[in-house]
């Protein structure tokens, strides 16, 4: 928006151009969201932004819209503002709809008040149907279950659904109602991608029913004591699944051949899980550890049972080893046994091999030398030298510790790097 606005000064004839915008994008600067961390309601910038966002929505001349995507921490007396938005938002037809209500998601403020986005629609008799509505994601916003149901039933083209930290209003007696045989069904022909993260257990449901035959992704997790049942899902070839839910063998067997990608991210690995089924067509396979106490065979195993693997991605999520780990300082290295070997020897198609967030873990290094030694066409290691701004943000430390935490993360890295040349591979190593 303010590139449309400065560009507008070139030329008279371009004066009100940007008002036809079909795209319109509010969001705030990183360097604002990082002074507003420190502020529990930073009212004078909340002011600013709702002026800016009416503003522009007033002048919009466009006969209908792409997408509209507003990302503001806002509290509860704005409450009539975003009424007016969503409701500008169906007149004119819009694609594609986001709305972050809440803090930057690096930084989750328990004082900021969530918006009750049920009135927004369940009040306007005027949006009983709509098909214009192609993907929606809410995230940090209070509302009813039956919302959920209104918009699978009555967005009749919705190929996306994304449901990030959402709740029920607390007082909601409907939407207790609705929710107290402890289940929500997502059914829908058109679904492509649904999305259920964060803090999702107030939406008091403890089981998701899933039937939409052409779904191809799925992401779900953080939902602690919510459990999935898939119907109808034969199209589905992406799947990540984040924290501590971890599907059940049965479960995972049910949709193992037909998946091309997955991800699953464990807060603790369970060292006791009783088996993966065949992933016979998985070619790309992502694990994210929350905790130093990385399990190899439980791994190993995993990438066992993906014949067809072409990229493995390791992500290592836990607080910072730097300080702590050199090479010369590392943990007691256990060798990889003959099954291992041999299981990463039938691995024909692994080509490619990333790790993220590696600072020392020796798990994770006796992997990797695995890996080298034994993928028979394995062609390149990747290091990438920082980790994801989640787990480490440059600018909660000052500028001199952070560039020493990267020093010694890279010589521990050009030290995992040397080893792995060191085994005669003909594997490219790249540090990034």
């Amino acid at each position: 928006m303010k590139s449309a606005g400065r560009t507008s000064i070139l030329s008279k004839r371009w004066k009100h151009v940007w008002t036809h915008l079909m795209d319109l994008d509010f969001k705030i600067d990183p360097e604002t969201i990082a002074s507003l961390r420190s502020t529990s309601y930073p009212q004078p910038e909340m002011e600013k932004f709702v002026e800016w966002v009416n503003r522009v929505i007033s002048a919009n001349r466009a006969p209908y819209l792409d997408s509209l995507r507003i990302h503001m921490p806002l509290n509860t007396c704005y409450g009539a503002h975003i009424q007016n938005w969503v409701q500008f938002v169906f007149v004119k037809e819009v694609h594609h709809l986001e709305l972050n209500f809440g803090p930057d998601h690096y930084e989750r403020h328990k004082n900021y008040p969530r918006i009750n986005f049920s009135d927004i629609l369940s009040t306007n008799r005027a949006l009983v149907r709509t098909t214009a509505l192609k993907s929606l994601h809410l995230e940090t916003v209070i509302i009813e279950g039956p919302l959920i149901q209104w918009v699978l039933t009555n967005c009749l083209n919705l190929q996306r659904l994304s449901l990030h930290n959402c709740s029920i209003s607390a007082d909601d007696d409907a939407a207790s109602s609705e929710h107290s045989r402890g289940e929500l069904a997502v059914s829908s022909l058109e679904l492509k991608h649904l999305e259920f993260c964060g803090r999702m257990w107030p939406l008091k449901f403890q089981i998701l029913r899933v039937f939409a035959p052409n779904l191809t992704s799925f992401i779900f997790g953080e939902a602690d004591g919510i459990d999935v049942e898939y119907g109808s899902i034969p199209s589905l070839v992406d799947a990540i699944f984040v924290g501590v839910y971890l599907p059940d063998s049965d479960t995972l067997s049910g949709i193992a051949s037909q998946l091309e990608k997955l991800s699953v991210n464990w807060h603790k690995l369970r060292s006791a899980f009783s088996g993966f089924p065949t992933f016979a067509n998985l070619q790309q396979l992502e694990i994210v550890l929350w905790q130093r106490d990385y399990d190899l065979i439980l791994s190993t195993s995993l990438i066992e049972a993906c014949p067809l693997l072409h990229t493995f991605k390791l992500k290592l999520m836990y607080p910072d080893q730097a300080r702590r780990i050199s090479p010369s300082n590392t943990q007691q290295i256990v060798a990889p046994d003959n099954a291992q070997e041999n299981a990463i020897r039938c691995h024909e198609q692994l080509k490619t091999v990333e790790y993220r967030g590696y600072a020392g873990c020796a798990i994770a290094a006796e992997l990797a030398i695995c890996l080298a030694q034994n993928a028979p066409n394995l062609q390149r290691f990747v290091f990438y030298t920082r980790r994801p701004e989640k787990i480490e943000n440059p600018r909660r430390v000052r500028t001199s510790e952070y560039e020493d935490r990267m020093t010694m993360k890279r010589s521990v890295i050009e030290h995992l790097a040397e080893r792995i040349q060191g085994t005669q591979s003909p594997v490219n190593v790249v540090i990034l």
